[in-house]
């Protein structure tokens, strides 16, 4: 989405033909980055958005926040 203003972004209202919905997941998450553990949880939230693959938040609380670094890559949640 480089070169466009927030303004020019689509914007997904949650609804019938959009649905959002956020479960918890009791499982054990863990996320590994070159054989080392980041982040390990049981309190991570499962977001489902309409056909999109499932998106699981980790409380930071939960994150070794020395580890992740910031990238090029942007994203963009409709």
């Amino acid at each position: 989405m480089k070169g466009q203003s927030v303004t020019e972004r689509t914007i997904k209202i949650p609804g019938p033909d959009h649905p959002i919905t956020i479960e918890r997941n009791g499982r054990c998450v863990i996320v590994t980055v070159g054989g080392r553990a980041i982040a390990d949880t049981r309190n991570a939230l499962t977001v489902h958005e309409s056909k999109y693959p499932p998106i699981q938040y980790i409380p930071r609380k939960d994150v070794d926040m020395a580890a992740p670094a910031r990238s090029a890559t942007q994203i963009y949640c409709p």
